[in-house]
C-alpha cells in the first residue's frame, strides 16, 4: 500500500503547476538538454547524422513523455535548447577540447611510444619515438580544421601524408603551417607505393593532436560555427519530427472526434469495462470477457436507429434484441402495420422506412406519408 501511496503522490506532484508549465514537463526539459548535450559530447556524434537523428528524436520525446506535448511550448523548448547548446558549445565545451588535445608531447599508440611538437612561429617540429613495421615507414598526417564541433571536429581537406626522417628509432619532420589556422596532425606508419605515394596504417596512428601551442586566431570562431553548424541539422530533425507529429495528431483527434459522434468510438475513459477492464467496443451492452452490463451516461448513446431504450431500465438495447441485457425484461414482437391503398387493397408490413421529406418512420409498403402526404412510390 505504501508504494502505491508514493507513485500516486509522485504522479501528482509531476501534474502540479509551476507558471505555465507542470513540475513534470519541467523535469522533461531539464532531462532532455542534459541528454542531447551528453550525445553532443560522445565521440564523433557531434558531426555524425546518426549523432544528430538522436539528440534531435530524444529532445523531442523525453519531455513528451513527461507532459510536454502542446506544441507551441514543445516548439519554444526546442529554440531554447539550440540557443543553450550553441553558446555552451562555443564557449565551452569546444575550447576545452581545443586545450585537452594540444599537448605539445604526450603518450601516444600503435606504433609510437611518444609524439612531441615543437613550435617556432609558423613552423612545426614533430619529433615522434615508434615501433618499426615491417614494409612500413612513419609519416605525418596534417590537414586544417574547418570547424570544432563540441568534442569533434570536421576537416573537408584531403590529408597530406608526409615522410619523416628516421634515425635511431626516432622519426622527425618540419612543417610549415599557417599559425592563423588550427591543423590536425597525426603520426602514423605508413607503406609506400610504386608511384612513390603513402597508405597510410591507422591501426599504427597515434591520437590526433590539434595544432594549439603555435595557434594565433580566434578559437571561438571555430567552436560557435561548429556548434551552430551541427544545431542546426539537429533543430531541423525536431521540428520536421514536431511538424509532422502535430499533423497527424490533430487528423487523429478530428477523425477520433467524427467517430465519437457517430457512436462508432467511446470517448477516452470509457472504452473499457468497470468490472473487469476488458476492451469494450461501441454498441456492446454486455462485456465479452465478465458479461457485465456496459453502463454508459446518457449523453455518451447516440441516437442510433439500430438501438432503442428498454422501457422499464432505460438500457440501451440492439434492435433485435428480445430480451434487455441489463434488467432481464422480454420484448414483444414488432406489430405488424396495416396498409390500405388507395384501389382499396388491403396488406401489412413489418418493416419502416424514413420518409425522405419529413424523416418520419413510415411502412415500407406504404403509398404515401401519413404525416406530410408525401408521395412515396
Amino acid at each position: 500500500m505504501n508504494g502505491t501511496a508514493d507513485a500516486q503522490q509522485g504522479t501528482t506532484f509531476l501534474k502540479k503547476k509551476a507558471g505555465p508549465f507542470t513540475w513534470g514537463q519541467i523535469i522533461g526539459m531539464i532531462l532532455g538538454l542534459i541528454i542531447g548535450l551528453f550525445v553532443l559530447n560522445l565521440s564523433g556524434m557531434g558531426r555524425s547524422m546518426i549523432g544528430w537523428l538522436i539528440v534531435g528524436v530524444a529532445v523531442y520525446i523525453i519531455p513528451h513523455l513527461l507532459g510536454l506535448t502542446d506544441p507551441k511550448k514543445k516548439a519554444v523548448y526546442g529554440l531554447v535548447f539550440a540557443v543553450v547548446a550553441i553558446l555552451l558549445g562555443g564557449s565551452v565545451i569546444g575550447p576545452s577540447f581545443i586545450d585537452s588535445n594540444s599537448d605539445t608531447s604526450s603518450d601516444s599508440s600503435g606504433a609510437f611510444t611518444s609524439v612531441e611538437y615543437t613550435y617556432d612561429g609558423d613552423e612545426v617540429t614533430v619529433t615522434a619515438a615508434f615501433t618499426a613495421v615491417e614494409d612500413e615507414t612513419p609519416v605525418l598526417a596534417c590537414a586544417p580544421i574547418d570547424m570544432i564541433s563540441f568534442r569533434s571536429f570536421y576537416i573537408t581537406e584531403d590529408l597530406t601524408l608526409t615522410a619523416m626522417t628516421v634515425a635511431d628509432g626516432t622519426a622527425t619532420v618540419t612543417l610549415t603551417l599557417d599559425s592563423s589556422k588550427l591543423y590536425y596532425l597525426c603520426a602514423v606508419m605508413a607503406s609506400t607505393g610504386e608511384d612513390g605515394s603513402y597508405s597510410a596504417d591507422p591501426d599504427t596512428a597515434s591520437f590526433a593532436v590539434l595544432n594549439g601551442a603555435g595557434f594565433t586566431g580566434s578559437v571561438t570562431d571555430y567552436t560557435y560555427e561548429g556548434a551552430a553548424f551541427c544545431l542546426l541539422y539537429v533543430m531541423a530533425i525536431f521540428y520536421l519530427i514536431l511538424v509532422f507529429t502535430t499533423i497527424m495528431r490533430r487528423k487523429i483527434t478530428k477523425e477520433r472526434a467524427k467517430m465519437e459522434a457517430e457512436g462508432r468510438l467511446y470517448p477516452e475513459g470509457y472504452g473499457r469495462c468497470d468490472k473487469c477492464g476488458a476492451v469494450v467496443l461501441p454498441g456492446e451492452v454486455r462485456c465479452r470477457k465478465c458479461g457485465t452490463y456496459i453502463d454508459r451516461p446518457d449523453s455518451m448513446k447516440p441516437q442510433k436507429k439500430d438501438f432503442f431504450e428498454c422501457s422499464e431500465c432505460g438500457a440501451e438495447v440492439p434492435a433485435d434484441a428480445t430480451v434487455c441485457p441489463k434488467c432481464g425484461a422480454r420484448f414483444d414482437e414488432p406489430t405488424e402495420n396495416e396498409i390500405v391503398h388507395p384501389d382499396g387493397q388491403v396488406d401489412t408490413s413489418d418493416e419502416t422506412v424514413p420518409c425522405p421529406k419529413c424523416g418520419e418512420n413510415v411502412p415500407k409498403n406504404a403509398d404515401f406519408c401519413p404525416k406530410c402526404g408525401y408521395r412515396l412510390r
